[in-house]
């Protein structure tokens, strides 16, 4: 029987980016939500960036703690994300 990756659930769905692919691009130096959206494209289509609700507490745990949380735990709280002004919002 052959081992088999699972695979990376897609938090972005505008534009197909994995778990996996923003998870890298914040070990890679991604510190803000500005610099996930540049570096993967996730939260920047065609919805207005619904996703965000997830890129953020995903952000926010690793930069407490140096991990990513097993589970992703959206934020409806409906605040800007940090990293972002209401100016980014309005481009």
């Amino acid at each position: 029987m052959k081992n088999r990756k699972s695979k990376s659930p897609i938090i972005c769905r505008c534009n197909n980016v994995n778990r996996e692919t923003i998870e890298q691009a914040i070990r890679d130096g991604a510190d803000t939500m500005n610099k996930i959206f540049d570096s993967t494209s996730a939260g920047v289509g065609p919805c207005g960036g619904s996703c965000r609700r997830k890129l953020m507490p995903l952000l926010e745990h690793y930069l407490k703690t140096g991990t990513f949380p097993e589970k992703i735990v959206e934020d409806l709280t409906g605040k800007v994300p940090a990293g972002t002004t209401s100016e980014d919002e309005n481009q």
